[in-house]
């Protein structure tokens, strides 16, 4: 779930400067964070705030790197700080005693075990092995979400912007500041200004590093020269000499009062339920697309038991839950590190540097001015929220428009429209429960509305069926040769043909189908005609798995998106520019078929490169005839040389000669159709039909390449039968075996084409992210994730 300013530092960087990197910019982050969380319990809590967070945060990364896979940095997040905000305003009414110190200790006792009670149910889920149903979240409620949190976020860290204090989420600000303060403002805007312009540009300096820094060098300058103005307080060194063993004792005194434990253990058991679903998708998408990135695959499920003990250990430290970001890690790691023990001992160092940091220097974050922290967390909030929650009613509306003025749109035009529409909705009533009713309603609401979408639209696999090169072949006609050829070594070829949305859980488990071919598969052809909708998550696995087929020596192709499709162009998008040789796309299936079949025979020896044109004994017409008989077929027939795209015949023509092809391909096409009914390989004969039955063609014959070959005129084959009756039946049982093998290919194909002929035009448009947004593109996020 996008949402964390860290930006991914390049791959290459050297793993010391990266950690450095690193703990400088996640330990304000971390802080800031911890302020927010503890908000409710007021500014002078703030020290102790920012402690327990990089406690936390130390502590929940070090096992978690231990006993998962090592290569997810986390810590504690927007959501999640703002859930324990409201849990702890929901606390301090019930177990407020007058005790400030004893008050503080028992609330952060009880919160502590709220943490806990989700890290246990982490580890449950993953025991269960219960991982996998979280990835089926759709798109649009992740939207959402992320959106509503954004919202939250940005809200909550206004006031800390503005100098007018901490806030917490349905009220429980510090009374506000008597008189407004325009410089502390200014301080705030340009430390989210800069924060946002460093993650657009991609700078080298992490964003949040930078927009902190531009944020204390301006609170500097204005301190330097006008001491006297009022430009808000500093965050103040985080106190760590509470230690998490007094903050414990002190929560074992209890009120004597009678103890609300009903309404309390309804509070926690909401809250650990809630953050462990958070927690718990935040470890499966990190998982997913950080292992995508440095292509090293593990158990999903034991990473979120692994995740579930490390909230434990911050439930211990410091009271604050955490979970894992996808900038964070791979700003840490790089996107190239190979091997898990590598990224295990980086993220160990990690936390132990981020402890020495929190130990020996933590006088480093005194210098921050809250309105820079509270500027760079508005900034992340403002980043977290889609752009296409806005434009999308504007850019459905204008293609509904402009159809309307040319034509009226069919159903083909208008399913699209209405799903686009739908998925709108889904994210937008999310965002919105997220803001107006808080984190955790809305996570049950896009629980029901994901199970709705689940049902309407992804209960079937993704993958519709898949095929053999020996079991089924393309609407190329072959010689005899060839096609035993392929008979006998067509299983190193697989179609796949893919239906229904490509999103996280469906592209992951194509992602499984495709590893779980044989060794031998060399080529992959995937039929994507009834993929009608592919989100940029789904685009980003299907990028990977052409990458890793071409790292293999493998093809993997890709088949009916041509260059102007949206669904392409949201594939392309997302592909490194370096990377994107390991495309391959063709615009039909067959075509993409048939070259594989190509180059499968060439690879085998039976189409030699650069082959030379065939001659007339070789064809399939002349099997079986004698010298004296091929002499006299090649005295009848006249060679005849077609360019590329030239007909040979056009449907309605008498049929006045046979033509046998000696070099190049022979499209036959129905007039007006864009698909090919056949292409006729060298060696095969065409327009027997129309001779047999003295009647006319009935289709366009196109050369598809250079075509050379030999016309043999319909009054020949009538004379023969009279004066050559031999020659004649030789050559009309050739006709008949060559018809009987290509009725035998368009029988097995016909099931295909009729379910075609209905088959739904594609989406004027992908998912909700417009294309190129990078929604889902680890490298281009600007928030927490």
């Amino acid at each position: 779930m996008p949402a964390d300013t860290t930006t991914a530092a390049p791959g290459r960087r050297p793993q010391a400067a990266r950690l450095l990197a690193a703990v400088l910019t996640h330990a304000p982050e971390n802080a800031a964070y911890g302020l927010m969380a503890f908000a409710p319990l007021g500014v002078a809590f703030g020290p102790v705030a920012m402690s327990l967070a990089l406690l936390a945060a130390v502590a929940a990364n070090a096992l978690a790197s231990m006993l998962g896979g090592g290569h997810l940095v986390g810590g504690p997040r927007a959501a999640l700080a703002l859930l324990t905000a409201a849990l702890i305003q929901s606390l301090l009414p019930l177990w407020q005693s007058g005790q400030a110190a004893t008050d503080t200790a028992l609330i952060l006792a009880l919160v502590a075990a709220g943490v806990a009670l989700a890290g246990l149910l982490q580890v449950g889920y993953g025991l269960l092995r219960l991982g996998s149903l979280v990835k089926y979240m759709p798109y649009p409620v992740r939207l959402g979400l992320t959106s509503g949190i954004g919202l939250l976020l940005a809200l909550s860290a206004w006031p800390l912007m503005t100098g007018m204090g901490l806030a917490a989420p349905g009220g429980g600000a510090v009374p506000a500041l008597p008189h407004f303060q325009p410089w502390t403002l200014a301080v705030g805007a340009l430390a989210a200004g800069i924060t946002g312009l460093a993650a657009w540009r991609r700078w080298p300096v992490p964003a949040l590093l930078a927009g902190l820094l531009a944020g204390v060098v301006l609170y500097g300058l204005l301190h330097l020269f006008w001491p006297s103005m009022a430009l808000g307080s500093l965050a103040g060194a985080p106190s760590l000499s509470w230690g998490a063993v007094q903050f414990w004792l002190g929560g074992l005194a209890l009120p004597a009062d009678p103890l609300p434990w009903m309404a309390t253990a309804e509070l926690l058991f909401g809250y650990a339920l809630t953050v462990s679903a958070l927690a718990s998708l935040d470890t499966l998408l990190a998982t997913s697309l950080v292992d995508g990135q440095r292509r090293v695959w593990r158990d999903a499920d034991r990473e979120l038991v692994a995740q579930g003990l490390g909230q434990l250990a911050g439930a211990a430290a410091g009271a604050q839950p955490s979970s894992p970001s996808v900038p964070r890690s791979l700003s840490l790691l790089g996107e190239a590190a190979p091997g898990a023990s590598s990224g295990r001992m980086g993220v160990l160092a990690y936390a132990l540097v981020m402890l020495g940091a929190a130990l020996a220097a933590p006088w480093v974050l005194a210098f921050l001015p809250l309105s820079a922290l509270g500027g760079v967390l508005f900034g992340q909030g403002l980043a977290m929220v889609a752009p296409a929650l806005l434009t999308t009613p504007w850019r459905l509306g204008r293609q509904a428009l402009r159809r309307r003025s040319v034509v009226t749109a069919g159903p083909a035009e208008t399913a699209p429209q209405a799903l686009l529409w739908g998925h709108w909705v889904v994210a937008l009533a999310v965002a919105l429960a997220a803001l107006l009713l808080g984190v955790g309603p809305a996570l049950l609401i896009g629980a029901a509305l994901a199970v709705l979408l689940f049902v309407r639209a992804n209960l079937r696999d993704v993958v519709r069926g898949v095929w053999r090169g020996n079991e089924r072949q393309s609407l190329k006609v072959r010689p005899a040769a060839h096609i035993q050829a392929l008979r006998a070594q067509g299983a190193r070829i697989a179609l796949m043909e893919l239906e229904g949305p490509l999103f996280f859980g469906t592209a992951d488990a194509l992602r499984t189908r495709l590893h779980g071919l044989s060794v031998d598969t060399e080529r992959v052809v995937l039929d994507l005609r009834r993929v009608h909708e592919v989100d940029v998550t789904g685009a980003r696995i299907l990028y990977e798995c052409t990458q890793d087929w071409a790292a293999a020596g493998k093809r993997l192709i890709l088949a009916e998106w041509d260059a102007t499709d949206p669904r392409r162009q949201a594939l392309q998008a997302v592909a490194d520019a370096r990377a994107r040789s390991s495309l391959h796309f063709e615009e039909q299936a067959d075509r993409a078929l048939e070259r594989a079949e190509d180059e499968l025979l060439a690879q085998l020896g039976t189409v030699p490169s650069g082959a030379q044109a065939l001659q007339l004994q070789a064809t399939a017409l002349a099997r079986g005839l004698d010298a004296e008989e091929i002499a006299c077929l090649q005295a009848a027939t006249t060679e005849v040389r077609f360019r590329q795209g030239e007909w040979l015949f056009r449907r309605g023509e008498a049929g006045d000669a046979i033509y046998l092809s000696l070099a190049g391909d022979i499209g036959l096409h129905v007039p007006g159709g864009t698909r090919r009914l056949a292409s006729l390989a060298p060696g095969v004969s065409l327009g027997e039909i129309a001779v047999l039955g003295q009647g006319h063609r009935t289709v366009d014959a196109i050369a598809e390449t250079e075509v050379v070959a030999l016309r043999l005129p319909a009054a020949a084959l009538v004379l023969w039968q009279a004066e050559r009756p031999q020659l004649a039946a030789k050559l009309l049982h050739n006709i008949a075996l060559q018809l009987a093998d290509r009725l035998h290919l368009l029988t097995g194909d016909l099931a295909l084409w009729m379910a075609r002929a209905g088959a739904v035009q594609r989406p004027a448009s992908p998912s909700l992210p417009p294309e190129g947004s990078g929604a889902d593109d680890p490298r281009a996020w600007p928030g927490e994730a």
